[in-house]
């Protein structure tokens, strides 16, 4: 799942670094939309908060002229039912431009070569992939060092290739530069302004912004970690898990699986499926998992609604059979009234484990097979 984010968070990404950028209000009901528009004035554009493209094409960009066409074309896109979105649930009311001239810019990690790619075009506002396909030759590409700065000089040549001179040569290579410097310190793995605009007077403006961001760089972004596109993407056993970094996967049965090892976890879920059950979820909680993420494993499973039993499958090498128990037991110490828990357990201190679980009153199985048979029928 691409952590792409929505057109005004990348923007409030893009207005951070001081990116040239228009007035705007975002509303969350059409009851808001007069009072945006009163703000702004003028001409302003309605553009629906989706995270896929061709928003124009599907009558989610609207130029209007009035608070009350702003609030009408308002309550008609949050009405519609239509899209595979799901309904609109945000609309950025922005101030209209005057465009003379469209660009598009980009710079993303190219995984091919371990490299910065930056990209540019003259030929903006229509989507970069139709333009690479049918005229590729539009289409500028400037590698660059992952960790290198890029410096507006080091974009003329490209530039120069798609005959762009004067003063707009010289924004777009400080637009370049500067999309280089966002991506490196926001941990991005893409961003990109299509269209780029240059008004009438040369004025130049961010008309659009998309922006992918790196989930396992979180820890150093908290402002990405509070995005509404994040929060959507994920349900909260997913936010949870990536919380306590625990590798999970929502899927849709009825058994909560909690395993160690990706290998071991994909067996599990096929054995469970071979006996006639199914998973509501992949989770491995990795190698050497403490008694905290164990816990918190089993708390995540046990919270999906549609779980009926658990089963932890746990072949421990570096991870410890007691170090699992505990977690197991302080997880459903907290929740008395847990559905039922199905523990096969060996390895590293299996014993120990065994033992502990025992103590508890929960009896664990050393073989695979016969864990996962009673865990199905427990749920049949």
């Amino acid at each position: 799942m691409s952590p792409l984010v929505y057109e005004y968070e990348g923007k409030g990404i893009f207005r951070k670094h001081g990116l040239p950028m228009l007035d705007s209000v975002l509303i969350e009901s059409a009851d808001e939309a007069k009072a945006a528009y009163d703000k702004i004035g003028g001409t302003v554009v309605v553009k629906a908060q989706v995270l896929s493209g061709g928003r124009g094409k599907r009558g989610l960009i609207k130029l209007v002229h009035s608070a009350s066409e702003t609030e009408q074309i308002a309550a008609e896109i949050f009405a519609r039912d239509d899209l595979k979105d799901g309904k609109v649930k945000r609309i950025l009311v922005e101030q209209g431009a005057d465009i003379a001239e469209e660009i598009y810019l980009g710079v993303l990690i190219d995984r091919s070569t371990k490299q910065l790619l930056a990209m540019v075009s003259t030929e903006g506002g229509v989507e970069i992939e139709q333009v690479a396909e049918t005229d590729p030759e539009a289409i500028a590409k400037i590698s660059l060092p992952i960790d290198t700065e890029g410096l507006p000089y080091m974009f003329f040549e490209g530039l120069d290739s798609l005959g762009v001179e004067g003063k707009k040569k010289n924004i777009l290579a400080y637009m370049l530069s500067k999309l280089t410097k966002i991506l490196q310190e926001e941990d991005l793995m893409l961003v990109e302004i299509n269209p780029f605009v240059f008004t009438s007077k040369t004025k130049p403006i961010v008309l659009d912004a998309r922006v992918i961001t790196d989930d396992s760089a979180l820890f150093r972004h908290k402002d990405h970690k509070a995005f509404a596109s994040r929060l959507e993407r994920y349900g909260e056993a997913e936010l949870l898990a990536k919380e306590a970094d625990i590798a999970f996967v929502k899927l849709e049965g009825t058994i909560g699986m909690i395993s160690c090892g990706a290998g071991l976890s994909m067996a599990t879920c096929d054995l469970v499926a071979h006996f006639g059950g199914s998973t509501a979820n992949f989770l491995d909680i990795g190698g050497g998992a403490s008694p905290e993420k164990v816990e918190a494993a089993l708390y995540i499973t046990m919270g999906q609604p549609e779980v009926e039993a658990v089963l932890i499958n746990v072949f421990g090498g570096i991870t410890r059979g007691d170090q699992v128990a505990e977690g197991i037991i302080t997880a459903l110490k907290k929740k008395p009234d847990h559905v039922p828990v199905v523990v096969r357990l060996i390895g590293t201190n299996d014993k120990e484990g065994v033992k502990i679980l025992s103590e508890y009153g929960l009896n664990a199985y050393t073989e695979m097979e016969p864990a996962i048979k009673k865990v199905v029928e427990l749920v049949n």
